[in-house]
Parts: structure tokens; C-alpha cells; sequence
């Protein structure tokens, strides 16, 4: 059954998320056998398709993803991309290289882990109409800071685990299908009119943000957008676990009733956040929460940090 299926997805991608210990052996990590051993692999069945069904883990995680838990794990040697840039051949898996192009998927299955990107993209990689099951993995993605890299990873139908993204003007941009899990998404490029989101969806009919830190500087738009006033249909969405911080409003959840179509919107859900006043007092600069109205489901959010620590965000 697809809710059994993906809730055993869901433990696998979670197990160990908050084990410190174990992720601190990457540090010790002489070469990349030994460093990609010390990670979950991540699950050959995961997929994005099945993000819609996954339940959220039982209690609030404490632990969030940062530099250390991210990208490339420590100890592995790359060797330089000299692949296609345009990639069309199914079940492409590319592991532990430097890559200094954008890259196109327009294959199904295709698999990039272990592997760093430094270079000025509209997207970084783009997940492209048609593709299915494009899986991320332990992966960094530096824009190089320049207003050129719109976004790190762009599409529908993949899923990013363990991502480390800085130096674009977006992190992701989100379509239909996609899972967004134990991310670093920080230090976006800001300019005087940039309009920079930690995970922009301009429409999905299956969105999953779990367990992933995003806290933006001063200047950027939101940690999480969903903006149903640009989009076909906002359904199937859920929010949980995260640390988030930053932005106008930190998440702007999809519906407005003064402004947003109601038949546009369905399950979305923001549930068991932590929102960080590091940027601003209120979490965002005029708030945490803006677009919230029923039917999203909002629950057990709290303060990460400052006076109200603990306490529920309202």
C-alpha cells in the first residue's frame, strides 16, 4: 500500500538524522569509500512521487542539518565531470566528481551523489519536463554569487537529500513531485532587487520539506514560498521539522482567503517547525507565518531561539 510504503521511506530517510556522533566520522574520513560508508545511502526506492503520502516522524527534531551534515562527505576524492551536460540516458548514476556546467535531466531515473557544482547557472540542475526519479544526494551547489544562478535545482519529480546550497538566488524552485530532506540551504545571493527563496513553488500537486535549515539574511523574500496567486493548484503539501528563519514572512503557507482561489489549495500542512529570530525578533521581518488561512493546517510550530524559546509561535 502506497501510506505503508511511504512511511517505511520515511524511516529509512530519517534514521539517524540527530546521531551526531556518527556524522562526525566523517571528518576522519581518508578516502571516498570509507567517507560514503559512514552516510545513509539514499534508499534506491525513494520516490518523489510518493511525497504526498508520507507521514511526518513522531516527536520534534532538535538536531538540523549545517555545513558538517551536508554536501560532499568529508575524505572523498573528486575527479572532474566530463560527462554531457544534457543528460538522456536512463539510469545515469554519477558519483564523487567536480562539476563545472549546468546539467540538464531529461532521462528517468538518474542518481548524482557525492559530488560538489561550482558554477553560474539559471539552474544548477534542472529536472526537465518528463524526467522521472532524479535522486540528490550529498551534494553542494555554489551559485559562485552571482545574480545569474536563479536557483541550485529547478524541476518537478526529484527528490535532494543531505544538500548543501549557497551562492544562488533561490535554492530550489519546486514543482509537482518533489522532496526536499536534511538540507542546508544559506547565504543566498541578495541584491537591491532580488527576490530570494529558500524553496519557491509557483505549483506542485506533491510537495515534501522535511528536516532541512533555512535561515536567510536580511534582504531575502522567504525561507519557504508557496505562491498559489501564480499557480495552477497548491495541493499535497507538507512542512514539518524544520529549522527556518528569515524572509518578509519566514513561510508564506499558500492561501489567503482575501487574495487566493480556494479551489486552487488543498493538504497543505506547516507542522512541528522551529522558526529562528536570528535574522529578525519576529522570525521574519513582519512575521513567521503569512498566507495561513483554513484550510492549511498549522501545529506545533515553536521558537528555536531568543526570549521565546520553546514556545509556540502564533
Amino acid at each position: 500500500m502506497l501510506v505503508a510504503s511511504a512511511l517505511s521511506l520515511l524511516a529509512v530517510l530519517h534514521h539517524q538524522v540527530t546521531d551526531e556522533a556518527s556524522r562526525s566520522s566523517r571528518s576522519s574520513a581518508s578516502n571516498s569509500t570509507v567517507a560514503t560508508s559512514n552516510r545513509r545511502p539514499m534508499p534506491t526506492q525513494v520516490s518523489p512521487t510518493r511525497a504526498a503520502s508520507r507521514t511526518p516522524p513522531a516527536g520534534k527534531v532538535t538536531s538540523f542539518p549545517s555545513a558538517a551534515t551536508t554536501g560532499v562527505p568529508a575524505g572523498t576524492t573528486l575527479t572532474p565531470y566530463t560527462g554531457p551536460s544534457t543528460i538522456t540516458a536512463t539510469g545515469t548514476v554519477i558519483d564523487a566528481k567536480r562539476i563545472t556546467t549546468c546539467l540538464v535531466v531529461k532521462a528517468n531515473n538518474v542518481t548524482i551523489t557525492n559530488s560538489s557544482f561550482a558554477s553560474v547557472c539559471s539552474f544548477n540542475i534542472l529536472s526537465d519536463s518528463g524526467a522521472t526519479d532524479l535522486r540528490i544526494a550529498d551534494v553542494e551547489i555554489d551559485g559562485l554569487a552571482d545574480p545569474a544562478s536563479d536557483s541550485a535545482v529547478a524541476g518537478s519529480n526529484y527528490a535532494c537529500l543531505r544538500c548543501n546550497i549557497h551562492g544562488t538566488t533561490d535554492g530550489f524552485k519546486a514543482g509537482t513531485n518533489v522532496v526536499i530532506d536534511s538540507s542546508y540551504i544559506h547565504d543566498l545571493t541578495l541584491t537591491s532587487d532580488s527576490h530570494n527563496d529558500g524553496v519557491q513553488s509557483l505549483g506542485t500537486t506533491n510537495l515534501y520539506v522535511a528536516h532541512n535549515t533555512i535561515v536567510l539574511a536580511d534582504g531575502a523574500t522567504a525561507a519557504v514560498i508557496l505562491s498559489t496567486g501564480s499557480a495552477p493548484v497548491m495541493t499535497n503539501v507538507t512542512i514539518t521539522g524544520n529549522l527556518l528563519g528569515g524572509g518578509a514572512f519566514t513561510v508564506y503557507g499558500g492561501y489567503s482567503a482575501d487574495e487566493d482561489s480556494l479551489e486552487k489549495v488543498g493538504n497543505i500542512s506547516i507542522t512541528d517547525n522551529h522558526f529562528s529570530t536570528k535574522t529578525f525578533p519576529r522570525g521574519g521581518a513582519y512575521g513567521p507565518l503569512t498566507s495561513t488561512d483554513p484550510p492549511v493546517r498549522v501545529s506545533g510550530n515553536t521558537w528555536y531561539d531568543g526570549p521565546q524559546a520553546g514556545d509556540p509561535v502564533q
